[in-house]
């Protein structure tokens, strides 16, 4: 026997039930707890009215971007607050490259603050001719050439080598990065130190058949340590830190007093913008 429309209508409105309670039962997001360093400790709490306005305007911010509730929980160092972080007690904090080594299991950079006068951290890269070992020990007291005098072009280059181990080594100071791989390729540097951008243009191949730098091996990709960042856990869902990225970067343009109180977490001095950063910002490290 057929069932009627009435016995097949029964079940459907059962599951637009359980749907609808479903729903009412979701209730709204858990509170996104952001450590703030300070001079003491305190419970996670909503601002509270005396705050400065770019500390109000900045959590304000965050509350309207995530659609959730956002407080405050003042930490007494980054120590402090690096520790609260990995133990679950913080979705976000800041903290420097001192208190990451014993959470870097449970924690991650997310973003670090470009602070004003200093350059990007744009990845550095180190080349020797091919078939030639590139290793701090063998470039030691060799010459290694440098493509410009910009602090992108020497500065950056100069720390990123210093942080990976190859100390002081002769320079050979390039107008450009043509003649700085000129210099390696006619013997007269022994490495070419670059920021990966001038690499790439110099290595980019025109057609299939034609590799610029084949005579050239590449011996590591690294961005220069960063020295404090906002740090999320390695735990928290993807589309939240993407979320909480793309309300970063845009912050100094769309909310100035609050950008200004969030940069000031990570560069008192001041800071132009926020910058995504890769898990291990925090530490001396190589990119893949």
């Amino acid at each position: 026997m057929r069932p009627t429309a009435a016995k097949r209508t029964v079940p459907a409105l059962g599951l637009l039930g359980a749907g609808a309670l479903g729903l009412l039962g979701a209730g709204p997001p858990p509170p996104f707890r952001i450590g703030i360093v300070g001079p003491s400790s305190a419970p996670c709490a909503a601002p509270a009215a005396s705050v400065p306005a770019g500390e109000r305007a900045y959590f304000d911010l965050l509350a309207r971007r995530l659609d959730r509730a956002v407080l405050a929980c003042p930490v007494a160092s980054y120590a402090e607050g690096a520790q609260a972080l990995a133990a679950g007690r913080l979705d976000m904090t800041a903290i420097d490259a001192a208190s990451y080594p014993p959470v870097r299991g449970a924690v991650r950079a997310a973003m670090t603050v470009h602070a004003d006068g200093t350059p990007v951290r744009v990845p550095v890269v180190l080349a020797v001719k091919a078939g030639q070992d590139g290793g701090p020990a063998t470039l030691k007291g060799r010459t290694v050439a440098f493509g410009g005098a910009s602090a992108v072009a020497l500065a950056l280059p100069r720390q990123v080598l210093a942080e990976q181990g190859y100390g002081a080594p002769h320079e050979l100071l390039a107008p450009n990065e043509a003649a700085a791989m000129a210099a390696l390729r006619a013997g007269k540097a022994d490495a070419v130190a670059l920021q990966a951008a001038a690499w790439q243009r110099q290595c980019q191949a025109p057609s299939p058949k034609v590799r610029p730098c084949a005579d050239l091996k590449l011996v590591w990709l690294a961005r220069p340590q960063a020295q404090r960042a906002f740090a999320v856990r390695r735990d928290l869902p993807e589309t939240l830190r993407f979320r909480l990225l793309g309300v970063h970067v845009a912050m100094n343009l769309e909310d100035r007093p609050a950008f200004a109180w969030a940069a000031s977490q990570l560069a008192p001095a001041g800071g132009a913008d926020f910058q995504p950063a890769e898990p291990l910002a925090l530490e001396v490290a190589r990119l893949p």
